[in-house]
């Protein structure tokens, strides 16, 4: 007996119509989510050198920024394969105690790199008290080709806070290392720069303010981040 081999059947011309229009539709959807849905990237803002931000829980000003091939960091000088840059920041908490988690250099090219493990740091990682300003350099070692513009990303520690989080970004311009070894500055009680409210609305300088938005609400979850232009605070 021959065996028969059944014909597989064709779907119907509304059926291949039908997956068609599924594809297509589920593309459209995967080209717009990014603008339906809110990303879950921190709520970041720019600023400028000597401009003070508000990126909850601290308040923060950048001096400028310096480079050199060796750091002097306590009895020992450093070498480097690249260039050690010291930024010079003032950090206060806003109501409480409060830490900036982190700071990283962003060059032109996007490379990040994170403060120095090979410096002590201290403004890092150490509780700042509320309204009590402390200034000091944050050390970072990079390539010699990092040099030129640069943004100082500023990450603090907020617990409890769900994302999207809250960082700045500081425009910051190093061209050339120095001669000379470089000294970090080390972290005190910065002078002549009391913090008398100096919040929104308060009797002092106004500073630019990243609170989320929707913040009085408690849902930091539904914040929309905002690009930043630190491009246009180098001119």
């Amino acid at each position: 007996m021959t065996a028969r081999h059944r014909r597989a059947r064709r779907p119907s011309p509304a059926a291949l119509a039908a997956m068609i229009a599924v594809v297509v539709a589920a593309g459209a959807v995967g080209a717009r989510a990014d603008t339906w849905w809110p990303r879950t990237g921190p709520f970041v803002d720019a600023a400028a050198a000597g401009e003070p931000v508000v990126v909850e829980p601290v308040r923060v000003t950048v001096h400028g920024a310096r480079a050199a091939t060796v750091l002097a960091d306590g009895l020992d000088e450093k070498d480097s394969e690249g260039i050690w840059i010291a930024v010079d920041v003032t950090a206060s908490a806003l109501d409480e105690p409060a830490v900036i988690a982190g700071m990283a250099l962003r060059d032109r090219r996007g490379r990040e790199y994170a403060s120095s493990n090979r410096a002590t740091n201290p403004m890092i990682g150490t509780p700042f008290d509320p309204r009590v300003p402390e200034r000091g350099e944050v050390v970072f070692e990079v390539p010699s080709d990092a040099l030129g513009r640069l943004t100082l990303v500023i990450s603090p520690d907020a617990p409890g806070r769900t994302v999207p989080r809250a960082e700045a970004e500081v425009a910051l311009r190093v061209d050339e290392a120095g001669g000379e070894p470089l000294t970090p500055r080390p972290r005190e009680l910065a002078e002549g720069q009391a913090d008398i409210d100096a919040r929104p609305g308060g009797g002092g300088p106004r500073e630019r303010s990243i609170r989320a938005a929707c913040a009085s609400a408690g849902l930091d979850a539904v914040c929309l981040p905002r690009q930043s232009s630190v491009a246009e605070k180098l001119g």
